[in-house]
């Protein structure tokens, strides 16, 4: 049976040799005919030439791509954690049919059109973008493998922290490991988490093997490096002796230094976001204020200069900033947000754009006082909502301060956890006193558990409350409150540590931009007196003066516009830094723009 089963493999490999050696053979066939007898250009022999292999694969390519994403999808399962059903495969192989037909029809008809009435510029980009429709269903895929499996290593390594902190906490009651999996399996906060075991679930229930026997196998097909080597060491513990709280605690110190290196990483880079954004966005005017007219440069080539060192600038600090921050942090920000942030940028891109342009071609830009106007008429709308949505995170933040001081008294003292919270909370005001009491008196409903774990900001406040509940649900010992708030205390003071950051970040930019906007006034009115006694000179005198002297007032019109798009892009990278979202951007921006109003109106007084 062996031998009957090489011999058939054998043989397809060998016909399908034999097809490929004649495709080949009738396309090169085809392309020294074509050439020696027939006056076609490049381009039209090239597409005849696909004309021609995609009618010869017309039927066998659909099929031959039906069968091999089949089994794509089922030899990549365990690293991706989904697929393609049988259903959309069939459609994926139907569409490549008819890309197939709508490229050899182009083809056939660009080439036609081409050789009878000439080149169509039309056709040909119509047929090139057949082509890349061929080639993109062709490959879509490896696409989504590579898509699957990237987000699935990304969504888990971002939980890791607090699933170490549950298990952590949970094996201090030294619960049956199948109970904590189904802690895990039903969790609102750690869904990646949650995901993992509910696939271990199928795959244990279809192949007859135990939940920890497929998650082991699970985790050791996982695109990430993390979960193979820490979250499996967990499941084989647990199954061999089990015995969870030792691995736990050296997972948890694991996770913990990870996390902690990476906020390190972001504070530690404040040197290089501070003194490239201060270069860039707000030495770089003032050098071209007083060098500029001394210089006679093109207003053209302040511009070009200008914007396009300012925007590559953000672009990088921008991606270095995402690159570091914890994404666990991020606060959520609602969909109404989004939508009223972007129109708001856009507006104000628009706004500046405009001044920009309109400034370089002598048409009518806006006046530096209606500009101070309409920016913050457009912003008010998305500040208030963006303030609003954050003050979220104040309060989950109190909750967090508060719920671990009540809990490291009621483990000191043996006091009931709840009354010790509820106690704790009135030294915080009616919204945490409200706020407890939704949790102290609401855990026992699953629905209204859910409902508080998912109106989290993020996935940091998320899976505090959540493992508070799950504590509390359990029956709180006092190791497990040790546990529990020694555990979160380390992780919040490193949460402490990015909002100072925040707020460092903003007020040394607030601060030097006060400076920038005194200094570009005072050096304006410094020339405009040198072009003032220059002119008086020339006018009293009969011989010319020859100075090498060019003062353009419309050059500090551009600089003004370019110092409005430093601050928004100033303050979109330290909204990222406060919130983890250029949405929490907007109060920064509002208050460097009034500053900057501020100290160019007091030094336009100040100065005669």
């Amino acid at each position: 049976m062996t031998k009957l089963l090489g011999y058939l493999k054998n043989s397809v490999k060998a016909v399908n040799n034999r097809v490929i050696i004649l495709d080949l053979g009738v396309t090169l066939g085809l392309l020294v005919v074509l050439r020696f007898t027939t006056r076609l250009d490049y381009p039209s022999i090239a597409l005849v030439i696909l004309a021609t292999v995609v009618a010869l694969n017309l039927d066998k390519l659909p099929r031959v791509y039906v069968e091999k994403t089949h089994r794509l999808m089922i030899t990549s399962l365990l690293t991706t954690g989904r697929g393609l059903k049988a259903s959309e495969i069939k459609l994926l192989g139907l569409a490549l049919k008819i890309a197939e037909t709508l490229v050899l029809l182009l083809s056939l008809f660009t080439v036609l059109y081409t050789t009878i009435l000439g080149l169509n510029t039309t056709l040909l980009i119509a047929t090139c973008l057949a082509i890349a429709l061929l080639v993109v269903i062709l490959l879509l895929p490896r696409i989504l493998i590579y898509s699957w499996t990237s987000e699935r290593k990304t969504s888990i390594e971002v939980e890791l922290p607090y699933l170490a902190i549950l298990l952590r906490v949970v094996s201090a009651m030294n619960i049956p490991i199948y109970d904590v999996l189904s802690l895990i399996e039903n969790s609102t906060a750690l869904q990646a988490s949650a995901r993992e075991v509910k696939f271990a679930r199928k795959i244990a229930m279809a192949t007859r093997v135990s939940l920890l026997g497929a998650l082991d196998n699970v985790f050791s097909h996982h695109p990430s490096e993390k979960v193979v080597n820490y979250l499996r060491r967990l499941i084989i513990a647990a199954s061999t002796y089990g015995d969870l709280a030792s691995v736990s605690e050296k997972i948890f110190d694991t996770f913990y230094n990870l996390f902690e290196s990476k906020i390190s990483g972001l504070v530690g880079n404040f040197t290089i976001i501070v003194g490239t954004s201060l270069f860039v966005y707000l030495f770089l005017p003032v050098i071209i204020a007083a060098v500029a007219p001394v210089m006679g440069g093109s207003l053209l080539l302040v511009l070009g200069v200008s914007l396009s060192i300012q925007v590559f600038v953000f672009f990088v600090l921008y991606a270095m900033i995402m690159s570091l921050y914890p994404t666990s942090l991020v606060v959520k920000p609602s969909s109404r947000l989004r939508v009223v942030s972007i129109a708001t940028i856009v507006l104000t891109l628009s706004i500046l754009l405009y001044n920009l342009f309109s400034t370089l071609t002598n048409s009518m830009p806006l006046s530096e006082n209606t500009v101070f106007t309409l920016i913050p008429l457009i912003t008010a709308p998305a500040l208030v909502l963006s303030e609003l949505e954050y003050r979220r995170v104040a309060l989950y933040d109190s909750f967090v301060r508060v719920a671990s001081e009540a809990l490291s008294l009621a483990a000191a003292t043996g006091e009931n956890p709840a009354s010790s919270l509820e106690r704790s909370a009135s030294r915080y005001g009616r919204r945490i006193v409200r706020f407890t009491r939704t949790i102290t008196t609401g855990y026992v409903s699953e629905k209204l558990r859910k409902a508080i774990v998912a109106r989290s900001p993020s996935l940091f406040h998320a899976a505090f409350i959540e493992t508070l509940v799950n504590i509390l649900r359990l029956g709180a010992t006092p190791e497990m409150l040790r546990l529990f708030t020694s555990s979160f205390e380390r992780l919040n003071t490193l949460v402490s540590r990015v909002r100072g950051f925040a707020k460092s970040l903003e007020a040394v930019m607030t601060g030097l931009v006060a400076v920038v906007g005194g200094f570009l006034t005072y050096i304006n009115r410094v020339f405009e007196t040198i072009l003032s006694l220059i002119q008086s000179a020339k006018t009293s005198i009969s011989i010319p003066l020859s100075i090498p002297f060019t003062y353009d007032p419309r050059i500090y019109s551009l600089l003004f516009n370019l110092s409005i798009l430093s601050l928004l892009f100033i303050s979109l990278f330290i909204g990222y830094i406060r919130g983890g979202s250029y949405t929490y951007s907007f109060r920064t921006f509002i208050v460097m723009l009034i500053v900057y109003m501020v100290s160019k109106s007091f030094m336009a007084i100040i100065i005669p």
